[in-house]
């Protein structure tokens, strides 16, 4: 027989499988996370019919003569390169946007797949359907101090459970975060007024407020009605010449004046100053009514509100009413203070920042002002003047307690964090950003992010980690072995699985809502159709041919 008949022979099984790989390719052109195969083929063996000679003295030297026998498979590899994505929408559909794989397990061995196309199963566990195999990762534990859910990733992997009506347990609040700006230009703002001295001579004043030593007309430091001080000054040297009382009620109406009508100058003239008694706060020439000023009016108050929350998951709005009182002292030149209450009425206790020292006799809390608005001081206030306000250590109010004992609890201690809280000549602004309490809830709905977290959203409002998808990476992913059902499986030469959390250790993120296609170009695997076809097509007409020489030789015979 020709030796050109079974080398034709091997090129027309290489080229079948060629064919057979295209045809794999093709047929998953629309397979979720289908990688394309190749093929590549190398010679057999030579015969050698003459050896090569090295070169003499008087001679070149020759190659050797071998012919060849044929082609081989030399591999068919797997084209580990990404695929297109497409948006599904669905919330338990997955792609990975870079290297590794999902794990599955069906309690025995794990199993490997780029396919995200997940769901539930009736018990809520994360599963692929067509298997039925359960996705592995890390479920969130509830840490038993805290109540907080969170993920140990360095346990083993395992199922991932998402159960409908799972609870988010009632946690009592011990923590409330302020942020934001408290105005700096509230109050009374300063002015200047000219007055007209019997030989109508001009005389120009200066009026600007501060507040009293009482701070307001009762012992309460928060009364609605509250005392300033008018400080004139007459003559432009900077100081106050005369200084009266003023006491505005919270819309700056007037309630008392201790003298509605000053003499400027001591009666050398007849020049003096009218100071409205009753409603908006006006000053005016005694002898010319049409010459007046309203000094601007901006309320010293704000007040913010946050639902906080008792062991059993009952809510309280907890209100902070803060009021300005500016400079009190030397020491103290942006003074601020604040108290707690529920619209319920129960009494409010403060604590220093030790939170056990209980402040005999607070009324509220007290906070200074550094001249860049960052908070530098904290004190308690016990009484309705300005003495009354302690500083430092041990008199530093930064909790809040009341019992919530007809809910069935017991007591609600709160700190009151302001760290963050400003003061610049800006809008209100001061809210709660963070309360570590909550009520009790039920999962609603959930979803998974990119980085594999699971996060679950409650019916209280609150949402929660529930769990975390693992992925997997390979030195030589495409040493896999394929066992159907887009699955693979460790192979001898792929390497073990290198399995943690998603964007780490070289390991892809994750596109929620989206799966990843097959990379099959079917521009290409039309054109490798073509070669394969006239490959096999040239291989046989090589047996034919060959077939048509041994006819010859038997021919001869006859």
């Amino acid at each position: 027989m020709m030796r050109s008949m079974f080398s034709g022979i091997t090129g027309l099984r290489n080229f079948q499988t060629a064919m057979d790989i295209v045809g794999n390719n093709i047929a998953n052109v629309n397979t979720v996370g289908f990688k394309a195969s190749r093929i590549s083929f190398q010679t057999t063996l030579s015969q050698l019919i003459k050896s090569g000679k090295y070169p003499s003295a008087m001679t070149g030297g020759t190659n050797p003569m071998q012919i060849g026998l044929g082609a081989q498979i030399s591999s068919i590899d797997k084209i580990m390169t990404q695929g297109s994505f497409q948006n599904t929408g669905k919330k338990t559909d997955l792609a990975i946007q870079g290297d590794g794989f999902f794990i599955l397990s069906n309690g025995r061995r794990y199993y490997y797949t780029r396919a995200g196309n997940f769901d539930l199963d009736m018990n809520g566990t994360l599963i692929q359907p067509s298997t039925g195999l359960k996705v592995q990762g890390w479920s969130a534990e509830v840490d038993p101090k805290t109540g907080k859910r969170f993920i140990d990733t360095n346990k083993p992997i395992g199922d991932i459970v998402i159960s409908a009506g799972m609870r988010m347990e009632a946690k009592k609040t011990s923590k409330v975060e302020y942020d934001g700006n408290l105005k700096a230009d509230v109050g009374l703002k300063a002015f200047k007024m000219t007055l007209k001295d019997d030989s109508n001579t001009d005389h120009e004043i200066r009026i600007w407020f501060t507040r009293d030593g009482n701070l307001s007309d009762s012992t309460d430091p928060f009364s609605n009605n509250q005392r300033y001080i008018i400080n004139i000054d007459t003559n432009n040297d900077g100081t106050a010449d005369i200084q009266e009382n003023v006491t505005l009620d919270k819309f700056g109406n007037v309630v008392n004046v201790s003298n509605s009508l000053i003499d400027i100058d001591s009666g050398t003239t007849g020049e003096e100053l009218a100071i409205s008694t009753t409603g908006t706060l006006k000053f005016y020439e005694a002898d010319d009514p049409t010459n007046f000023y309203v000094p601007d009016y901006t309320p010293p108050r704000y007040t913010t509100s946050v639902q906080v929350y008792d062991s059993l998951g009952n809510s309280y709005n907890l209100y902070l009413e803060f009021l300005r009182l500016g400079e009190i002292d030397s020491s103290h030149k942006n003074v601020w203070i604040w108290r707690a209450y529920l619209p319920t009425g129960e009494p409010i206790t403060y604590l220093a920042s030790d939170g056990s020292t209980t402040l005999t006799g607070a009324l509220g809390g007290a906070i200074d002002f550094d001249e860049s608005g960052r908070i530098i001081d904290y004190g308690v206030i016990t009484g309705g003047t300005t003495s009354d306000i302690s500083w430092g250590a041990g008199n530093d109010a930064k909790y809040v307690q009341f019992s919530a004992a007809t809910n069935g609890d017991g007591t609600v201690k709160i700190l009151v964090d302001m760290a963050r809280v400003t003061q610049f000549a800006g809008e209100n602004s001061v809210a709660a950003v963070y309360q570590d309490g909550n009520a009790l809830g039920t999962l609603e709905s959930f979803a998974i992010n990119e980085v594999g977290e699971i996060i679950g959203t409650f019916s209280n409002g609150l949402t929660d980690v529930l769990g975390k998808i693992a992925l997997a990476v390979f030195n030589n992913p495409g040493g896999l072995r394929e066992v159907g059902n887009s699955l693979y499986v460790e192979s001898a030469n792929s390497g073990i699985a290198k399995i943690g959390e998603p964007g780490t250790g070289g390991r892809g993120t994750l596109i929620p809502g989206t799966l990843e296609m097959s990379n099959v170009d079917l521009a290409e695997e039309f054109t490798k159709m073509i070669i394969a076809q006239r490959g096999f097509q040239a291989n046989a007409r090589v047996i034919t041919t060959s077939d048509q020489i041994l006819n010859e030789l038997v021919n001869i015979k006859r």
